[in-house]
């Protein structure tokens, strides 16, 4: 299978990423001598079931010199994540790819590897619903990243943030864009998701009453097909460069990481 990585995310003055970025790609910030996308793309490269890699939201000239797999094509930035995933389904279409399921994963998760992106694809099988996301819970997060202040949801049965890949059936292509709004925005803003779904459902969210299982059946809802919500024992794939305490984060488990 083919993954697209999307690898926009251009910052403004008032962000706290900027002065990491000065303005540029979120997924070009550099750990220890690395980019993140350098990092995710060697990862999902080296993965038994990645095939090509389709990087949506970069030019060419803003690559030129990393160390990325050859196996790599290279989009421009669409302004927004779903416009860039998007982009990148397009040009899976337009080139008649092979196989039917798409890995599609963010250029922010430096701590991914080959091992977690083979174990991910493995959790999915037998590749029967349209969709696959992944949430993590605070409690995995918190054991190997304390202190990490990320976003997360209070379900009835867990306490989670969702997690940064995703498998998907060639069939999303034909989706409606609220599916993947909605998705996207559930990373950070479950309630978004469960706006779509009804007053119920975003009542039981607020009252903490709404289960994982519950969103399954809300997010295969929404898109008119199954989905399923994989709770993911990697906390690789939740641990996100969205602020400055997060770059910081990442950068001192990787000195520490490589010390070791």
């Amino acid at each position: 299978m083919d993954c697209i990585i999307a690898a926009g995310g251009r910052t403004s003055p008032e962000d706290s990423l900027y002065p990491y970025t000065q303005g540029g790609p979120k997924a070009l910030i550099r750990m220890n001598g690395k980019t993140m996308l350098e990092m995710v793309a060697a990862a999902c490269a080296g993965s038994c079931y990645v095939d090509g890699l389709i990087v949506a939201g970069l030019d060419e000239a803003e690559v030129a010199g990393l160390e990325l797999p050859s196996l790599l094509t290279v989009l421009p930035d669409q302004g927004r994540l779903v416009a860039n995933v998007k982009a990148g389904l397009q040009w899976w279409l337009d080139q008649g790819r092979p196989g039917s399921e798409l890995l599609v994963t963010t250029g922010d998760i430096p701590l991914v590897t080959p091992a977690i992106v083979d174990a991910f694809v493995e959790q999915c099988r037998p590749f029967d619903r349209l969709v696959y996301y992944n949430l993590v819970t605070k409690e995995t997060l918190d054991a190997k990243f304390p202190g990490s202040r990320r976003t997360f949801v209070r379900l009835r049965d867990a306490e989670v943030a969702g997690g940064d890949m995703l498998l998907v059936q060639r069939a999303v292509t034909e989706s409606d864009e609220s599916l993947w709004e909605a998705l996207t925005d559930a990373r950070k803003h479950a309630w978004r998701l469960s706006l779509l779904a009804g007053p119920l459902t975003l009542l039981r969210l607020l009252t903490h009453r709404l289960t994982v299982a519950q969103i399954e059946k809300v997010a295969s809802r929404v898109a008119r097909a199954p989905v399923r919500v994989l709770l993911s024992p990697y906390a690789e794939l939740a641990m996100d460069a969205d602020k400055a305490n997060q770059v910081e984060l990442l950068r001192r488990y990787l000195t520490v990481s490589r010390s070791g």
